[in-house]
């Protein structure tokens, strides 16, 4: 009679590797939703190679200025649910490090929701919805995840703190700005949808904001305001793969003048070090992007580097040109495809914008690429644009 063959040798076997496999995974301390860590020599809060000095979009787009960054996503571990407006404040003051608050249902629809109670580096606390509409939503605190609400009626989203995450929002038919971020210091704004808002879509200010994925239609003027896609003050930004549609100057006693990226110097400090990276900007009825240095010509702001980096982006606007600089130097313009009705230049670059690089891009139906006076001549490289 044949001994019968035993399994439990190999079984063990089976287990001790897969057991091997776990713990050398829990070793390397990566999360499962980290992704890669940035290539050796790159600055994660660039995209820049320190060895080769490639400036972002020359071949890469920049990464999230702040890698570490709440990534939480998938369902969320709800320590608490909210469905009644009367519970939204004492579950916002139960919050802790680490914990998510969830809201769902019909009831919230009136209420202001204001959040100061901060997490941690580590352990984010997340405000997560299904959907739920609020009226408006506050954020005063650092390392706090705002996902999934719908925001209509009121102010709008407002944030401001260190370590920010906004992701997966709509936000409609608000009396302010649609998601405002002033100031913030290495936060995520990302996969919303904005429409209908007034004066700018989106609105940062301060160091190291990540605006990427987010679609802004139809901002609206309000008291003879502006009505724009994104303004964005302050350095080290990066803002890339959005679009930007469908903003008109029609209908109004005092039209506004609708731009998809717009930046000017104010009171608050210089702007520079941000990349605009691969957006779309159509049918808005001025410009892709404008920048005017009026005040002080953003002499603030150092000369080592470009004070913006607007790369590989597609503008399809309304105005006479697709990009206006006025007095607003080192300028890096590359690669960026230009078309629109009433294009009588892609580029015109005034009153000392000097130092600006303006390199490969195209302007459609052979019109002139680039109109720079003399006064912004100084330093400037122009070459291989079409028609040039």
């Amino acid at each position: 009679m044949t001994a019968p063959v035993t399994r439990q040798p190999r079984m063990m076997r089976v287990w001790i590797t897969a057991l091997g496999l776990l713990l050398v995974a829990g070793c390397t301390g990566q999360s499962p939703s980290a992704g890669q860590s940035p290539s050796a020599g790159q600055n994660p809060s660039t995209g820049q190679n320190s060895s080769t000095g490639q400036s972002p979009g020359s071949g890469q787009s920049p990464s999230s200025p702040n890698p570490a960054a709440p990534n939480q996503s998938g369902p969320p571990d709800c320590r608490r649910t909210v469905n009644r407006a009367d519970d939204v404040s004492a579950a916002l003051n139960a919050a802790s490090p680490g914990s998510t608050v969830c809201f769902t249902g019909h009831d919230l629809a009136d209420t202001d929701i204001a959040m100061n109670r901060p997490g941690s580096a580590n352990a984010a606390i997340r405000l997560f919805a299904d959907g739920a509409s609020v009226r408006s939503i506050h954020i005063s605190a650092d390392h706090v995840i705002v996902e999934g609400f719908t925001v209509a009626g009121g102010d709008g989203l407002f944030a401001k703190g260190t370590d920010l995450a906004i992701r997966h929002n709509t936000v409609q038919d608000t009396q302010r700005s649609g998601i405002t971020c002033d100031p913030c210091q290495n936060s995520i704004i990302e996969d919303n949808t904005v429409h209908h808002v007034a004066t700018a879509g989106i609105w940062i200010s301060g160091q190291q904001i990540a605006v990427r994925h987010n679609a802004v239609s139809g901002t609206v003027a309000r008291d003879n305001g502006d009505a724009d896609g994104m303004r964005f003050f302050g350095n080290g930004h990066r803002i890339t793969d959005n679009t930007i549609t469908d903003i008109s100057a029609t209908g109004y006693a005092n039209p506004p003048h609708p731009d998809c990226f717009q930046t000017y110097d104010s009171n608050g400090p210089p702007t520079y070090d941000v990349a605009i990276v691969g957006n779309t900007c159509r049918n808005v009825d001025a410009q892709c992007l404008i920048a005017t240095g009026d005040r002080s010509g953003n002499r603030a702001a150092p000369t080592g580097g470009p004070s913006i980096s607007f790369i590989g982006n597609t503008c399809a606007s309304n105005g006479a040109q697709a990009v206006n600089l006025r007095s607003w130097p080192n300028v890096e313009l590359r690669d960026n495809k230009i078309s629109g009705p009433n294009i009588t230049r892609g580029i015109i670059i005034i009153d000392g914008s000097t130092g600006c690089v303006v390199v490969g891009n195209t302007t459609a139906d052979g019109k002139p690429t680039v109109d720079i006076d003399n006064s912004s001549r100084q330093g400037s490289q122009v070459e291989h644009n079409s028609p040039g």
